[in-house]
């Protein structure tokens, strides 16, 4: 027999011990902690959009979303369908550093306002940029920040930063609050709240 087997067969019955021992009952993270015990038994699950309050904002926040993209006052008339320039790095401070997010993100076609491309990055926690580029001239035109995210469309220039969700508690996020803007003279343009 090979002398350079004798090692791996010795190793053979010790990872099929390991193995079996596997196969017995976990009760889980209070079996080894016994200590932890009572205080994983409690139900310590609390869901903040359960407040009346918050559901009050936003079902506000939700109508008011709705009436602007029913007006239909933002919609386009024509998706922009020629060739797509490619990124214009010096149209924005921004632009260079963000050059191969914002690259990658141009493949994505028009996505917003009948002729540009939103390109959302993350900026850390509860932070997003979306910058606008012109796909006839590549350039970067505007950015805007968000907390929760952001709606938009190709087929019109409305633009919603941090659009209602009923899973945040805007009592205790003051940058979650939904704000409408269009995309007009190549800018964002805050809207006023709808009543």
């Amino acid at each position: 027999m090979n002398t350079t087997k004798w090692p791996y067969l010795l190793l053979l019955p010790l990872t099929l011990l390991g193995c079996q021992q596997g196969n017995e009952n976990e009760d889980g993270l209070a079996s080894t902690h016994p200590e932890l015990a009572e205080d994983l038994a409690k139900d310590s699950l609390t869901v903040p959009y359960n407040d009346s309050t918050d559901r009050d904002l936003y079902d506000r926040y939700r109508i008011s979303t709705e009436q602007y993209l029913n007006s239909g006052d933002y919609n386009v008339g024509n998706i922009y369908r020629g060739k797509l320039a490619p990124l214009d790095e010096s149209s924005h401070t921004d632009a260079h550093t963000h050059r191969a997010v914002l690259q990658q993100g141009l493949e994505q076609g028009v996505n917003f306002a009948g002729k540009y491309t939103v390109v959302s990055i993350g900026c850390g926690t509860n932070c997003q940029e979306h910058f606008v580029i012109d796909r006839e001239t590549g350039k970067v035109l505007d950015k805007i920040q968000s907390s929760t995210g952001a709606s938009f469309n190709a087929q019109n220039h409305l633009f919603i930063v941090n659009p209602p969700d009923s899973a945040i508690n805007y009592n205790a996020c003051a940058d979650c609050e939904p704000v409408a803007y269009k995309f007009e003279n190549m800018k964002f343009q805050q809207l006023e709240q709808q009543p």
